[in-house]
């Protein structure tokens, strides 16, 4: 199923919340703490990525602001074992919500349980039951090293440490446990994602995925990006047909992509999709546009496949949640999913914003959000970033500022999440 397809199909129902772990593991001080929390419905899960050595996003870091017997509930309830069965779900858990048997709804092939290198007997729990281990706070002392021996990951923040300090710990770890896997916390850049790269790290979180690498004043944008910018150009300002199919004539490959999303089974075609004109009459204007722009981040065929990948999941999950988010009008919430996507093309091509939107037709309101200033859709770009970077306070001020429904938003949140999980699925042989 192509892109454009997906984006034309409904949503599947939210699935069933999962049971909640077993009450009678519980002491009465969980149960008090349990009904004290809020449900798990309410809480907002936060998500921070895990990028491995490939530049891939192979996992998140699970959280949320409240007790911990609720964030498990929620993470549970939102079936965080279902993600896990194919990719890293880091989970901080304490050694009494593991003797509680908290942590056991989220059991799953690649669920990882975080816990301070001071739990050995959680430690051993956890690997008796076949879960994976990570530890934090460890050092080079010999009791952390009996430890480590059990563990799969060993999660190190680059900015708790001196420089050399730090190197030193990555070096030796990687060299008396190579079977151990470090996790750097804390990356700002892509400099410093190298650096620990060479050190011998092999995930890293931070902020360094959503921002750019290099920007290259003179950097050109590679054809079949041109190409795309052209017909969303064309479509922004309402262009006859035969002027797009020009346009997109002079690129093979976009021909063939928007056959093949006009040929997709969910457009019910009886006969086969040949030509452009046929292909822009069955895909329509808003949906031709919000693909291309989708497409953006697999074009080209650049050394940074794995990274544009990264970031489109990024973007999706973004652009998603703030389309979906208010009560906006439709077209409104349209031009919001453009403002998520759009808002990480300066770091996808490696070209400042300011040149990226002055070769696109834009309304003013795209414009002036990602260009920074301030605008409609700025506090709710805002809001998105401070919720990826797991600033839940500041994010929830300003959607109340906003008169969203604060009630929904965890499942706003997740469903987005979701969202963007079934379109990278659906569109992966795309």
């Amino acid at each position: 199923m192509g892109f454009l397809s997906f984006l034309k199909s409904k949503p599947e129902p939210a699935a069933s919340p999962a049971p909640a772990a077993d009450a009678t593991a519980a002491t009465p001080a969980d149960d008090a703490d349990a009904s004290a929390a809020p449900p798990a419905e309410a809480v907002l899960i936060s998500r921070t990525e895990i990028v491995d050595k490939r530049q891939r996003l192979s996992g998140y870091r699970f959280g949320a602001d409240a007790p911990e017997p609720a964030m498990l509930a929620a993470l549970a309830a939102a079936d965080l074992p279902a993600f896990a069965q194919e990719r890293m779900a880091l989970v901080p858990v304490s050694a009494e919500a593991v003797a509680a048997g908290l942590h056991l709804p989220l059991m799953a092939p690649h669920t990882v349980f975080l816990l301070d290198h001071a739990a050995a007997d959680a430690v051993a729990a956890l690997r008796a039951a076949g879960s994976q281990v990570a530890l934090r706070g460890i050092s080079l002392k010999e009791e952390d090293g009996t430890l480590l021996s059990q563990a799969e990951l060993a999660l190190v923040s680059l900015h708790e440490h001196p420089l050399a300090e730090f190197q030193t710990l990555c070096k030796q770890l990687h060299l008396r446990h190579p079977n151990l896997k470090l996790l750097v916390d804390g990356v700002d850049s892509w400099e410093e994602q190298r650096m620990c790269l060479s050190w011998g790290a092999s995930y890293f979180t931070g902020q360094f995925l959503t921002t750019a690498d290099h920007v290259d004043p003179d950097a050109r944008i590679d054809q079949s990006r041109m190409t795309s910018i052209e017909l969303l150009n064309l479509l922004r300002t309402d262009a006859e047909l035969p002027a797009m199919i020009d346009v997109a004539k002079r690129d093979p490959g976009m021909t063939y992509q928007v056959l093949q999303w006009a040929n997709a089974p969910v457009n019910g075609q009886a006969t086969k999709v040949t030509s452009l004109q046929q292909a822009f009459m069955v895909l329509g204007r808003n949906q031709l546009y919000r693909g291309l722009t989708v497409s953006m981040f697999r074009l080209g065929g650049g050394a940074n496949k794995e990274r544009d990948e990264s970031l489109l999941e990024v973007a999706l999950t973004r652009a998603r949640f703030l389309e979906t988010c208010s009560k906006l009008p439709q077209a409104k919430r349209d031009e919001l999913f453009l403002v998520g996507l759009l808002s990480l093309f300066d770091v996808l091509l490696g070209v400042s914003m300011d040149k990226l939107v002055d070769k696109m037709h834009l309304s003013d309101d795209i414009r002036d959000v990602l260009l920074g200033r301030e605008g409609v859709y700025s506090p709710y770009l805002t809001m998105v970033l401070l919720l990826q970077r797991d600033k839940v306070e500041q994010a929830l001020a300003i959607a109340g500022q906003l008169d969203l429904d604060l009630d929904s938003l965890p499942g706003v949140a997740q469903a987005a999440f979701q969202w963007a999980q079934q379109s990278m699925r659906h569109t992966s042989a795309d």
